[in-house]
């Protein structure tokens, strides 16, 4: 069992990164393989609408450190994405990532209809955790969009719909205070063990 766990977060040791870091401990615990990766270290490149994927779907022409990367975790049995929400919306390193795995979303003809229909070139039957953490403890409507568009986005590059599970732990905690989960014992607890039952 492999489990790879990506953080958006551009802080160093914050909340984002400790829950991430702790739903793996939880699958090591268990015995799972596991790696993460902090998006902040890498050398990453916005989506150039090249559409050069398309003919290669499933492979990004960039060179970059997200290329490899998003093939790396095409190999993996499960995956933990983890974001804060800055200004009511993901990252930028997130939506970086989000815009480039767009090299796995294809169509191709319906030889039936003539129609065209969804290719989705990433592998079936992962597990997926996504975290998200957030200073503001309200529901807003405010928040809405993000979450609306992270569910047709989760859609549209099959991760919800090819997953065999998907959990989500939604940290709310105090502004500005890097170890608020840290300090959230329920919320730690939760997370460990969403971890353990990837395995």
């Amino acid at each position: 069992m492999k489990v790879i766990g990506i953080n958006a977060s551009p802080r160093k040791g914050a909340n984002t990164a400790t829950l991430v870091e702790t739903v793996l401990k939880g699958a090591a615990d268990k015995g799972a393989e596991t790696k993460l990766v902090d998006l902040r270290k890498l050398n990453m490149k916005p989506c150039i609408g090249c559409d050069k994927c398309k003919e290669n779907l499933g492979h990004c022409a960039q060179k970059d450190d997200l290329t490899p990367l998003m093939e790396e975790m095409a190999t993996y049995d499960a995956i933990v994405l983890g974001t804060p929400i800055y200004w009511f919306h993901a990252t930028a390193q997130f939506k970086t990532l989000v815009d480039r795995l767009y090299c796995y979303y294809g169509f191709e003809p319906d030889p039936e209809t003539n129609d065209y229909r969804e290719i989705i070139a990433f592998p079936a039957g992962k597990k997926v955790v996504f975290i998200t953490s957030r200073g503001d403890p309200e529901e807003k409507k405010d928040y809405d969009v993000f979450y609306n568009g992270l569910n047709e986005w989760l859609k549209v590059v099959g991760m919800a719909l090819l997953a065999s599970s998907m959990e989500l732990i939604n940290h709310c905690g105090s502004w500005n205070e890097k170890d608020a989960a840290q300090k959230d014992a329920e919320i730690m607890a939760r997370a460990e063990s969403v971890g353990a039952s990837l395995v």
